[in-house]
C-alpha cells in the first residue's frame, strides 16, 4: 500500500532503505532520534533516510552514525543519553 508522502506541520519526514515513508515529525532533532532508535531496534531495513523540507536536507542514518552523503559519515551519539520510548498498553483479554 503506497502512503502519499504528508506535508504541512509535519516537515520532517523518514524513509527506509527502498524510499518507503514511515513517519513525519514536527522537529529535526526528532525524526533524527526516531530514526536513530528505529535502527538500533532493527525492526527496518537501513540505512534510514530524514527529509527535512523546510531547508532542503537529506541524511542517512545507521545505528551509530550519519551521512549527509556517503563518503562524510560520522559518528553520532544521540541516543546515548537519556531517550523516552514510550509503552502502549496491552489490550485486556
Amino acid at each position: 500500500m503506497a502512503v502519499d508522502r504528508p506535508v504541512g506541520l509535519r516537515p520532517c519526514h523518514v524513509y527506509d532503505y527502498d524510499g518507503d515513508y514511515l513517519g513525519s515529525f514536527t522537529t529535526w532533532s526528532a525524526a533524527h532520534e526516531w530514526a536513530h532508535l528505529q535502527a538500533a531496534m532493527g525492526g527496518v531495513q537501513g540505512p534510514l533516510e530524514i527529509e527535512d523540507e523546510r531547508v532542503g536536507q537529506r541524511r542517512r542514518v545507521w545505528v551509530d552514525r550519519c551521512a549527509e552523503n556517503l563518503e562524510s559519515a560520522t559518528l553520532c551519539d544521540v541516543l546515548d543519553g537519556p531517550t523516552f520510548i514510550p509503552t502502549q498498553p496491552r489490550p485486556a483479554d
